[in-house]
């Protein structure tokens, strides 16, 4: 497909009047998790004694470019179609040229990193959710216009992420979140979401009585597939700010660790230990001289573009009512007054 045809599905995503279908969400699932489950160990090294690929993905060995950094999506197809259709500027990226960021993925010149939280619309559906949660509260209904208009939303947007990662199997990437959690489950590092209702429940009870028992297992899957962490040489991502320093062999084992699960996707503001960030990028980013490394993440809302954390080395980026993206060029230290960038 040329650009111009991968851009309208990318629209589709963006407007479904309707709920997707179970067929189509699930060819997209499965072909997203093989991809994830084949990546080339040469950045994602597999899980010690296993095939299963490890939770770190890791970028210093790989061609140097710059990296866009997606904060939570939240049920926002149209923030994955906005990333795509967005012109970079080159003062932005370091390109000769400005480039739309679907011309530069096709070109294998740029990596997109979304941090995770791929369902769930938060504070900008809180009225919809308390409607929902009315009629499943009262009458155990869970079938509700704005039920349906939350899945379309949140289902597109997971769709929008597969179809992604299979078409830029090398240099589109999404992180597991704490949202990643189709089942509401409580292990492994996964605890049952509730935020104003009872979200996580009730989007379990809605696959439940809409799909088939397959296309919720799928997702489950793909899921479970995503990596906990990006590192390149002069930034470090994840989901949520380090609850504390983690090696690179607690890294690559992370699915399997409920510790590392939990400490990259449900860290809350002042839980995370003093000096972890810090210890974090001493441990894994080399930039080149002159260059300063830092960690971006999402997870906790901000009011601004940014807040900064850990001696101004972690930047969360999570603002639910804009469509921003941060943008780290490989030679220079990245700067969120400069670098974070609205696509709407």
């Amino acid at each position: 497909m040329d650009r111009s045809e991968i851009l309208d599905d990318f629209l589709i995503f963006s407007k479904h009047a309707r709920l997707p279908s179970q067929k189509k969400i699930l060819a997209l699932a499965k072909n997203a998790l093989q991809v994830l489950q084949s990546e080339s160990c040469e950045y994602r090294e597999r899980i010690p004694g296993t095939e299963i690929a490890g939770g770190f993905l890791d970028f210093r060995q790989q061609k140097d470019m710059p990296l866009v950094v997606v904060p939570d999506l939240h049920a926002r197809p149209d923030f994955v179609y906005n990333i795509l259709n967005f012109v970079l500027p080159k003062k932005n990226s370091g390109f000769k040229d400005d480039i739309k960021i679907i011309d530069a993925l096709q070109e294998k010149k740029i990596r997109v990193v979304l941090v995770g939280d791929i369902l769930h619309a938060e504070g900008r559906a809180r009225g919809r959710w308390e409607k929902a949660f009315k009629l499943y509260d009262r009458l155990g209904q869970i079938d509700s216009p704005e039920m349906r208009e939350e899945m379309r939303e949140g289902l597109s947007a997971l769709m929008a992420v597969m179809e992604a990662k299979i078409l830029w199997p090398e240099n589109f990437h999404c992180l597991k979140g704490n949202h990643e959690n189709i089942k509401n489950e409580r292990g492994g590092g996964n605890f049952p979401f509730r935020k104003f209702v009872m979200e996580g429940r009730m989007v379990l009870e809605f696959m439940q009585s809409f799909y088939e028992p397959q296309v919720l297992e799928a997702i489950y899957d793909f899921e479970k597939a995503l990596p906990l962490a990006a590192c390149a040489k002069n930034v470090f991502v994840s989901h949520a700010e380090p609850l504390c320093f983690f090696d690179k062999a607690e890294l690559v084992s992370s699915l399997l660790d409920e510790k590392v699960v939990y400490g990259l996707t449900w860290t809350a503001n002042d839980e995370a230990k003093i000096g972890s960030v810090a210890n974090m990028l001493d441990a894994y980013c080399a930039p080149k001289a002159g260059v300063k490394a830092k960690y971006i993440g999402g997870h906790r809302p901000v009011p601004e573009n940014y807040l900064l954390r850990q001696g101004g080395l972690y930047a969360q980026i999570h603002n639910p009512q804009r469509q921003n993206i941060a943008v780290v060029k490989p030679s220079k230290t990245f700067d969120p007054d400069k670098d974070i960038i609205s696509v709407q």
